[in-house]
């Protein structure tokens, strides 16, 4: 292997910046030159593309990269529980096998006939199972300075422990193996580097992971704007060679069609031509794209994504034929998107912005006041967090993808990412939170946050694993550089089943009230839901149904606008007409009953956080909870309501 121009190892100093990614010398390079340990475990983004150290024109995968990263040592080890143990050249296998004592010490004879009378043993067959290799791989590290490990899917190797079972006695043994190499003083001394791989850290012992054991964590996160960009242009630039040879190719080929066939001169232009178009070929981008191409609005575009990721949708276009376009890349960016994080997430095209929202005027203004903030960047009025509240159907979700696409940011709606598999839960809430940071901007649907997020007070026999996945999710949203980025809205018609560290201001800034609609709002959504599905009606004045629809929710209201056109469409009529809407209202029957709306409600309207986000009819609805006196301690809630100056009671 060539060598580069920079000695490219992680002590030495003299390393262009450009050539190595920031992690690499950030958070490798310098913790391993100032002493601070010898051993990374590398996380996240490990399968993707990176520079080639060696010609940063060339994007090569992670293993490739430190080949190039590390071939300044004589010893470079390359671990892998299925294939065992591989080297970057045969010396090293030589070097290895010699330290490991898997050869044999006499010299054999050199007459091959006389060495077989002489019973000669061949080598050893270096072993793959680990708890085999790494007392070898220790021995040789002790031994050889400078020497490099890296080894690859650690979590096989080294996994976690976590709801009460035990790792079996070899994993164990693994897991005290990598300990001592981590704290080895000899290996230190000798600069040897250890670098283990896993895509997800939650998978890997969390005793291997522990402060005292002088590890080093790396993040890989998923490109930014400028590596996306820089990527794009590497894939689709025509390079001042290529266009000079797509110039004489067309020179040429002008001139041969001038020349009179069947002659001496056509044939040498021919000739002339076919080498052109083949210089041409070789000089020519990996992939054609039209002028207009702008590499700065694809790169926006693919927030989130992988190099891997975004080479996928060039290699499909290419092969399907079809042109790329913004529509056609986050087309493919949400079906690449969703199979990588179909287990925590779902990314989503919000259709529907404000104005396709009936009624709640105080919920849009604030909506809309949050999104001025995000135009302006004023970061400090952007919410941490928003509860919205409120019983089934009023129209939570339609706000959250509205504000998700008027922000224009990406939106996505979280799963639940419970698993009966040790230790999966874990990893796959660390899985939604880098997720999401890489997503950034992106608005977080968290729906049933009651379920989600339930209290830590409720009994769950999980050996702590909720609770731990309950501090890595708080951690998230009291991040602060995560503020004007990542806004996590929760919907929910318990908030009183929600923990309270979730509920705290900081994490969720807001909790804003979402009741069932006023009759002053029943005709707009009755006009927005007929706008909606683009139904014919002669009704031009929806207030006179509201009386009817009174204590439904939007989605009812929805259903029942649907009803009516099915109704129309029975009857053989193109149009609603009064008859038939009216028929549709006393044909539903809603699913919900009043004393669990009126008992939700109450809970939502004691977690609200300000009294201008309260609903204007906020004392109307208390009082009609009162007078239906439906609710199980009514006298207790509300006095609740009384005492906290929520609404006046009579």
């Amino acid at each position: 292997m060539a060598k580069t121009d920079k000695a490219v190892s992680p002590e030495e100093s003299a390393i262009t910046p450009p050539t190595f990614p920031a992690w690499y010398m950030t958070d490798l390079t310098t913790p391993f030159r100032a002493g601070i340990s010898h051993m990374f475990l590398i996380h996240g983004n490990i399968n993707d593309l990176v520079q080639n150290p060696e010609d940063t024109r060339a994007y090569v995968p992670l293993r490739k990269f430190f080949e190039s990263a590390l071939n300044e040592r004589e010893m470079v080890i390359f671990y892998n529980i299925a294939s065992g143990i591989r080297f970057l050249n045969p010396d090293s296998e030589k070097e290895f096998r010699k330290i490991a004592g898997l050869v044999n010490e006499d010299d054999p004879p050199k007459d091959p006939i006389a060495a077989a009378r002489a019973s000669v043993p061949g080598k050893k067959n270096i072993p793959r199972e680990p708890d085999l290799c790494f007392p070898l791989i220790e021995k040789v590290m002790k031994a050889k300075p400078g020497s490099a490990l890296v080894v690859n899917s650690v979590h096989f190797i080294a996994p976690a422990a976590s709801g009460g079972v035990v790792l079996l006695p070899n994993e164990r043994a693994n897991v005290e193996r990598l300990k001592n190499i981590a704290q080895d003083e000899e290996i230190r001394e000798n600069k040897g580097i250890v670098i283990l791989l896993t895509e997800e850290l939650a998978k890997v012992s969390g005793e291997l992971r522990q402060a005292g054991n002088e590890m080093q964590t790396v993040f890989i996160p998923k490109p930014d704007k400028p590596e996306r960009r820089t990527f794009i242009v590497s894939l689709t630039k025509k390079s001042e060679e290529f266009r000079e040879a797509e110039s004489a190719v067309k020179k040429l080929a002008l001139e041969l069609e001038k020349a009179r066939p069947r002659t001496a001169r056509y044939q040498e232009l021919e000739k002339k031509v076919r080498t052109a178009e083949e210089k041409a070929a070789e000089l020519a981008p990996a992939f054609a794209v039209p002028e207009t191409f702008n590499p700065y609005e694809f790169a926006h575009a693919t927030q989130g994504m992988s190099l891997r990721q975004i080479l996928e949708i060039f290699l499909h276009s290419k092969k399907t034929g079809k042109p790329i376009d913004l529509v056609y890349v986050k087309e493919k960016k949400r079906e690449i998107l969703n199979a990588e994080y179909e287990d925590v997430m779902e990314l989503v095209d919000p259709q529907r912005g404000l104005e396709d929202i009936g009624g709640l005027e105080y919920a849009k203004t604030f909506c809309q006041n949050l999104l001025k903030a995000i135009e302006r960047g004023e970061k400090r009025l952007v919410s941490m967090g928003v509860t919205f509240m409120g019983p089934p159907g009023t129209g939570k979700t339609a706000l959250v993808e509205a504000l998700a696409k008027e922000a224009g940011f990406n939106f996505v709606k979280t799963k639940s990412i419970r698993s009966m598999w040790v230790g999966e839960s874990e990893a796959r809430q660390q899985k939604l939170i880098y997720g999401l940071r890489s997503l950034a901007p992106v608005v977080v649907m968290n729906d049933e946050a009651d379920l989600n997020d339930a209290s830590r007070d409720a009994p769950k026999g999980d050996s702590g694993v909720s609770e731990r996945m309950m501090k890595m999710w708080m951690e998230l949203l009291s991040d602060p550089k995560i503020r004007g980025q990542i806004i996590v809205i929760s919907c929910t018609n318990r908030p009183d089943r929600m923990d309270a560290a979730l509920k705290r201001s900081g994490r969720s800034d807001e909790r804003i009230l979402i009741p069932m609609p006023s009759t002053k709002e029943i005709p707009a959504i009755f006009r927005v839901m007929f706008k909606r599905y683009n139904i014919a009606t002669s009704i031009t004045d929806f207030a006179p149904y509201a009386g009817m629809v009174e204590g439904f929710s939007g989605a009812d209201d929805e259903k029942i606008t649907l009803n009516a056109f099915r109704f129309a469409f029975e009857k053989g009529k193109k149009v609603v007409d009064d008859a038939i809407l009216r028929e549709a209202i006393e044909d539903f029957i809603p699913s919900a009953s009043q004393a669990e709306i009126d008992r939700m409600t109450l809970y939502c309207l004691l977690e609200c956080s300000s009294r201008r986000l309260l609903p204007p009819n906020t004392k109307e609805i208390v009082a009609g909870i009162k007078a239906r006196n439906l609710v199980e301690n009514l006298p207790f809630m509300l006095e609740q309501v009384k005492a906290r100056n929520i609404a006046d009671i009579d």
